[in-house]
């Protein structure tokens, strides 16, 4: 992963205010010389009086209603739900600035690759997709699509190509492009067993591209008919591509996605977003070979808070829905599902009906929750005792992972009503039901279902381990003099000591900038408490280096107390055993620890009478 300089982070800051990001998601109003908004986190807009504050001074933003903070790039990674290194992208962009990264001669090489294996699939696609127009091999390809009822727009749109059936043009066509045998072996486009055989000869080629438009992959439909050769093929794992965190069509749908205005629509094959888009549905996506993944979920649930299925009706396609709907469900979203009542999947009503009569089979949905309690109904006997145990325990999964406990209380309720018995014989139930696939279980710090509660900052409650690195991460210029002082071992508070190793690895790479120094810290409550503590400014480290001082002693004070503590307890246990010598050494130790502790207290006592 590319670090950006603090060059670039800076030419971001000077070009683009916090008010200006913040004002281009949300209204910003001013009032008593500063700008607030309404907190986007915790109010959904919908406060009354604006308690979230911007000062674009210190470049960061604090909301005084639920406590979250941060800068900029914070702020776009909350916002549009993507990494530091996605939201730097998307400043950079909207400020007009060029990226730049510090990479040492590894990263460089490793860099350098990624980008030859991003060209080399943008080449061969629009190779692919030229032939599939021009070449007279492709007639059987072009055919296909006719028949299919695909149109020239789709084609165009989603780049559908051909990839040529004679196995050896492939490599001698990207050999003398001037690939690489590395490049080529590592590219997915040859089978890892037979190289340089091509995993895609006489295929119908669709190219999967990345969120960002890269060309990542390919997903290729065999045309020759043979029995022994799999209907559809796709790209194996790549340094470019995984297929845990991609979507096809994601690339074609997100301008949709983005007005936040549509669901996204998970189908099951790379024909059936075709189709549905289309016929109208431009938010349709698929997954690549793979059942649907939490990745693949938590990539959508940045653009929507409803997901639709529409798999096939088979046993394996239901199996699936129940699957992604606890997955879905457990990730917070709504889910809902469409059944087609004209033709088994998409693809077959828009070859024989067209894509009017598509769009319209495809329009009415039920809820996850309706569909589960009419399947089930229709697979368990809930007239009898056991099957309304068994009817239950297939629910159980979406009922643990039902975020909300009014949304579980309401499906209790609806169940309890339909089969006659206690809401509390149902809870029970589903209690000892087990987990929903997935490990839907406690999460991150004692959680429900992975779900963190944000704790609020409060400057009056930190320890004085916290406050001390804390300051320091305010005024890192400080941090080597005191390092040695206020050692990592000295440290009891577990977010001071994740922040003191981020200020150890900021030193090290010369990192300047606040908001890189934020992306060091890998606990969340101490990296949310640091950027508190940047928006608060000097109203939160008031008293300046003498209270660092003053807090670097009570830690140095505790240690030698502790250490005091640990050699009374020494002295306790094993003094009838200790010779001479070492009982004279263990009494000196003592003496020294008592008198050091002694003198430092008296001078933090002189300390604190002064200030009073």
């Amino acid at each position: 992963m590319p670090i950006y300089t603090d060059s670039t982070i800076n030419a971001i800051k000077t070009r683009l205010t916090m008010t200006e990001v913040v004002q281009s998601y949300i209204p910003v109003v001013t009032r008593s010389g500063r700008n607030w908004a309404k907190c986007p986190f915790h109010g959904n807009g919908n406060e009354r009086t604006p308690s979230f504050a911007i000062n674009d001074r210190n470049g960061f933003y604090h909301c005084f209603g639920c406590g979250e903070s941060g800068d900029m790039f914070t702020f776009v990674e909350k916002m549009d739900h993507v990494t530091f290194n996605e939201a730097v992208e998307i400043l950079a962009n909207k400020a007009g600035v060029e990226l730049e990264t510090r990479q040492g001669t590894g990263e460089r090489k490793d860099k350098d690759q990624l980008e030859t294996l991003y060209d080399l699939n943008k080449r061969i696609s629009g190779t692919f997709h030229y032939l599939l127009l021009n070449s007279a091999e492709a007639g059987k390809a072009r055919e296909y699509l006719a028949r299919r009822g695909i149109s020239e727009t789709m084609i165009e749109r989603f780049e559908l190509g051909y990839a040529p059936s004679d196995p050896s043009w492939l490599h001698a066509f990207l050999t003398k492009k001037g690939y690489s045998e590395e490049v080529l072996r590592s590219s997915g486009l040859f089978s890892p067993n037979s190289y340089p055989y091509p995993m895609f000869a006489d295929r119908l080629m669709f190219p999967v591209r990345s969120w960002q438009g890269r060309y990542i992959a390919f997903s290729g439909r065999d045309l020759s008919g043979r029995d022994n050769v799999p209907k559809y093929k796709n790209t194996s794992d790549t340094p470019v591509y995984s297929k845990r965190h991609n979507l096809f069509g994601l690339y074609q749908a997100l301008d949709t996605l983005k007005k936040g205005k549509e669901a996204a629509v998970i189908v099951e094959g790379n024909f059936d977003v075709v189709s549905l888009q289309q016929s109208g549905v431009t938010s349709a996506v698929a997954s690549l070979g793979t059942a649907l993944t939490e990745e693949q979920v938590k990539l959508l649930s940045r653009y929507v808070d409803r997901i639709d299925l529409m798999f096939d009706s088979d046993e394996a396609g239901q199996k699936s829905t129940d699957k992604a709907i606890a997955i879905i469900h457990r990730a917070g979203l709504e889910c809902r599902v469409h059944h087609l009542s004209r033709g088994k999947d998409a693809s077959e009503i828009l070859e024989k009906e067209g894509a009017e009569a598509l769009y319209n089979d495809f329009s009415p949905s039920e809820n996850a929750f309706a569909y589960l309690v009419s399947k089930g109904s229709k697979t368990y006997n809930i007239q009898s005792g056991r099957g309304k145990s068994d009817f239950v325990r297939y629910l159980s999964p979406f009922l643990l992972s039902t975020v909300s406990s009014v949304e579980q209380a309401s499906y209790i309720h609806s169940l309890s009503s339909l089969l006659s018995v206690s809401e509390e014989s149902i809870r029970a139930d589903i209690s000892s039901g087990g987990q929903p696939e997935g490990d839907a279980g406690e999460g991150e710090k004692g959680t429900v279902q992975g779900i963190r509660e944000h704790r609020q900052f409060n400057p009056a409650a930190v320890s004085m381990d916290l406050f001390a690195m804390l300051y320091l991460a305010r005024h890192r210029e400080l941090f080597p003099e005191y390092r040695s002082r206020i050692t990592l071992e000295k440290l009891r508070d577990s977010e001071a000591r994740e922040i003191y190793m981020a200020l150890e690895n900021a030193m090290r790479n010369e990192i300047t900038t606040n908001e890189l120094f934020l992306t060091m810290i890998a606990d969340e409550d101490a990296r949310n408490d640091t950027a508190a503590s940047f928006a608060l400014g000097d109203t939160f480290s008031e008293g300046g280096r003498s209270a660092l001082d003053e807090a670097a002693d009570r830690i140095d004070l505790r240690e030698m107390e502790e250490r005091r503590d640990v050699l009374l307890n020494q002295l306790r246990a094993f003094s009838d055993s200790m010779d001479q010598d070492q009982l004279s050494d263990a009494l000196l130790r003592k003496k020294e620890l008592d008198e050091r502790i002694s003198a430092l207290r008296s001078e933090l006592f002189r300390s604190t009478d002064k200030e009073g």
